[in-house]
C-alpha cells in the first residue's frame, strides 16, 4: 500500500499550535479555517467508515496573512507590499486494520497538495503575483516525493504555465502547516526570523510537534544517500518513502 500513515493527535494539534505559534502575522478575519479543518479531522477521526475523505481548507476560504510592507526583503527593503493566502487538499483514510486499530492513524492515499498564493496591493488593488504548491507524490510519481512545483497565475504567461509541471523542486517534509512557517519567513524576513528564535509555550508546543518527525525524515533520505550506487541526487529522486516513516522510528 502506498501512502504515509500519520497520527490524528499530530496535526489535529498543529492545527491549534499555528494559530498560537503565528497569531501575529495571521488575518484575525480568516484564522476561522483553521479551527474547521481541526473539526474536520476530528470529524474523520470518529467516523464509523474508512472511506477515502477530503481534509482541507478550501480555495474560496483560504487562511491569510497581514500585509508585509517590504518585509519579503532584510531591512525591509523590498518594494512590494504582499500577503499569503495558504490552502490545501490531503486526501486521507481512517486506519482501522491490524497493529493501528483503534483509529489513531490516518493514511495519506492521494491529492496531497498545498497551494500558497502571493497577493500585492498595487495602485489601490489586490493582485495574484505568484503561486506555488507543496506536493506529496504517491508510488508512481515523477521526480521528488516531496516537491514544491511553480505556477502562474495566469495560464497563458510565461515562464511556468499550468500545462508545463516542471520543474519539480526538491522540498523537505510538509504538513500543510509547516508550509505557513516556511511562507512566513519568506514575507517576514526579519519579523519571522526573530519570532521564530524566541523561546516561549507556543514555539516549544510547535517544535514538539515537528522534530521527531522531521529527523526521521532526514536520517531516512541520508540512508537513501548512503545506499544508492549512482548520483546523490537521483537517489533523493527516485526514493519513495516507507508508509510508516513518520510514526516509527527507522
Amino acid at each position: 500500500m502506498s501512502g504515509l500513515i500519520f497520527p490524528f493527535k499530530g496535526l489535529i494539534d498543529e492545527c491549534e499550535a499555528i494559530k498560537a505559534y503565528a497569531t501575529d502575522f495571521l488575518d484575525k478575519t480568516s484564522i476561522g479555517a483553521l479551527a474547521e479543518a481541526k473539526s474536520t479531522l476530528e470529524n474523520i477521526q470518529v467516523a464509523k467508515n474508512t472511506d477515502l475523505k477530503r481534509w482541507q481548507i478550501p480555495v474560496e476560504r483560504p487562511l491569510r496573512t497581514l500585509w508585509s510592507d517590504g518585509e519579503s526583503q532584510p531591512d525591509s527593503k523590498s518594494k512590494h507590499k504582499v500577503r499569503a493566502e495558504f490552502s490545501f487538499v490531503w486526501q486521507i483514510r481512517k486506519l482501522d486494520e491490524g497493529k493501528w486499530k483503534n483509529s489513531k492513524y490516518f493514511l495519506l492515499d492521494g491529492l496531497a497538495s498545498t497551494v500558497t498564493t502571493l497577493v500585492a496591493e498595487i495602485d489601490g488593488e489586490e493582485r495574484t503575483i505568484a503561486r506555488w504548491t507543496t506536493e506529496v507524490g504517491d508510488a508512481a510519481s515523477p521526480g521528488a516525493h516531496f516537491h514544491f512545483q511553480v505556477n502562474r497565475p495566469d495560464s497563458e504567461d510565461l515562464p511556468f504555465p499550468k500545462s508545463l509541471d516542471i520543474p519539480r523542486l526538491p522540498a523537505p517534509l510538509m504538513s500543510p502547516f509547516l508550509v505557513i512557517d516556511v511562507a512566513l519567513g519568506e514575507i517576514y524576513q526579519d519579523r519571522w526570523k526573530k519570532h521564530s528564535l524566541t523561546e516561549n509555550k507556543e514555539s516549544k508546543w510547535w517544535r514538539g510537534i515537528h522534530q521527531a518527525r522531521v529527523l526521521r525524515f532526514l536520517k531516512w533520505q541520508t540512508k537513501c544517500v548512503q545506499d544508492f550506487a549512482g548520483s546523490p541526487w537521483m537517489a533523493l529522486k527516485l526514493a519513495k518513502p516507507p508508509r510508516e516513516l513518520l510514526v516509527e522510528a527507522t
